[in-house]
């Protein structure tokens, strides 16, 4: 499991509050979470490419973490890794990236070498979440992202249980976070500013709870609230098979980045 944060502004601002002196800042549950850290900044949301930055190090640790919470952006899409699949290095970090998309995971998709069909490019790194983002690259449509989103998600479900496919995706112009699993999502709306997170962040802020299937769209443009609205539907809710992965939940630092690289090449041997 790991942790999300996404925000999206009228106009480019810091989020540097909810990284470091919150009540429940970012760097804080990168303590738990220490396998690695990265962010997208769009500084425009007018479709053009984020900044991507990823470092394979524990954000509370890393100097670079502290020096990035200074960037200014209109859409932000950030991750604290706790490794699942995949060992400690920058390829299996999340952002994803990929012209103007970014994407980030909570979760582990169990049989994700599945994903890996004809046309779906190679990843670079071990993890089942940029296997789930090259597949859902391979076919998407820019017109159309709730579709490309809704069949992606379906299709997993078809070929893997996963504890969790919570994630934050921007196509540069939008925020979509979506939640389906065991883990929490929440949102809240700010003066000039929408947020996303896998906790609550601060006490001051309205909070509201996403249900599982619910995806919400966080528009820069339309800031009231974030719009919500069903994904995949009651039927395909029901025929996915949601799991907990109890193996190496003790683990952390390089122990457990070693314990999920090791479980990354396991399951890739045995689909091979």
């Amino acid at each position: 499991m790991c942790r999300v944060f996404g925000c999206v502004a009228a106009e480019p601002i810091s989020v540097s509050h909810d990284l470091l002196q919150a009540e429940n800042p970012l760097i804080r549950q990168s303590e738990e979470h220490d396998s690695g850290w990265g962010m997208a900044v769009y500084k425009r949301a007018d479709g053009e490419e984020p900044q991507c930055i990823r470092f394979p190090e524990a954000a509370y640790q890393d100097g670079e973490f502290e020096s990035a919470t200074g960037m200014r952006g209109r859409i932000f899409n950030m991750h604290v890794r706790r490794a699942t699949m995949g060992g400690l290095a920058p390829e299996n970090t999340h952002p994803f990236c990929l012209g103007p998309y970014s994407f980030c995971h909570n979760g582990t998709i169990v049989r994700f070498p599945k994903l890996l069909e004809p046309g779906v490019s190679p990843p670079t790194g071990q993890t089942d979440s940029e296997h789930f983002f090259n597949f859902l690259m391979r076919d998407f449509d820019d017109g159309h992202p709730k579709r490309c989103l809704r069949t992606a998600v379906r299709k997993m479900i078809e070929r893997s249980p996963f504890s969790g496919i919570n994630f934050l995706f921007s196509d540069g112009e939008k925020l979509y976070a979506y939640k389906l699993g065991i883990f929490e999502l929440h949102w809240a709306a700010r003066p000039g500013a929408l947020v996303v997170a896998s906790e609550r962040i601060t006490e001051d802020d309205t909070w509201h709870s996403v249900q599982d299937d619910v995806l919400l769209t966080l528009d820069p443009r339309h800031l009231d609230a974030a719009h919500a609205e069903r994904l995949i539907g009651d039927d395909w809710v029901k025929r996915a098979e949601i799991v907990e992965l109890e193996d190496g939940k003790h683990l952390r630092g390089v122990e457990r980045g070693d314990f999920a690289r090791a479980r990354a090449e396991k399951l890739a041997a045995e689909s091979a």
